[in-house]
């Protein structure tokens, strides 16, 4: 008899259950994009040698040697060519990537081609620059190399 007298209040109806579903559609998105460095959990293989710091522990011959071999990332940690790193916190930042690199490595950003700004996440033993879904730019021994997910 309501809904006689408020056609609005009928059509009103569905209102509450499809927000309910949109907000559970979104809702695992959000979670994944809360958490700090989610978006660089799994198995990283380098692909390219993309520049060197003011400061290498290995020579280019070493940095080429580390081509194919896979990181792998971890909450609990990341190991990589018989390394291990310690569990980290994620510290994630957003930054401008020409300034932050060369104030950290004394490089620039022409080479390694990042978006700017770019999220830059520490995991404890290096740090991995975020291209974009599935590509990053990992420092490793005083080099940047380009890096492929190659699972999660």
């Amino acid at each position: 008899m309501t809904s006689l007298r408020f056609p609005m209040l009928r059509q009103m109806r569905g209102i509450p259950a499809a927000t309910a579903i949109l907000l559970a559609s979104y809702s695992p998105m959000y979670c994944q994009a809360a958490q700090p460095g989610n978006e660089i959990i799994g198995k990283w293989k380098f692909t390219k040698v993309l520049d060197l710091a003011e400061m290498a522990s290995i020579d280019e011959h070493g940095a080429r040697q580390l081509l194919g071999h896979v990181m792998t990332i971890r909450k609990d940690g990341a190991r990589f060519d018989g390394e291990v790193c310690q569990p980290s916190d994620f510290e994630t930042k957003r930054v401008e990537p020409n300034l932050y690199l060369q104030q950290e490595a004394g490089v620039g950003n022409s080479k390694l081609r990042l978006p700017s700004p770019v999220t830059v996440i520490d995991i404890s033993c290096t740090q991995v620059y975020v291209k974009k879904p599935n590509r990053a730019v990992i420092f490793w021994n005083g080099f940047f190399f380009e890096a492929v997910r190659v699972s999660r």
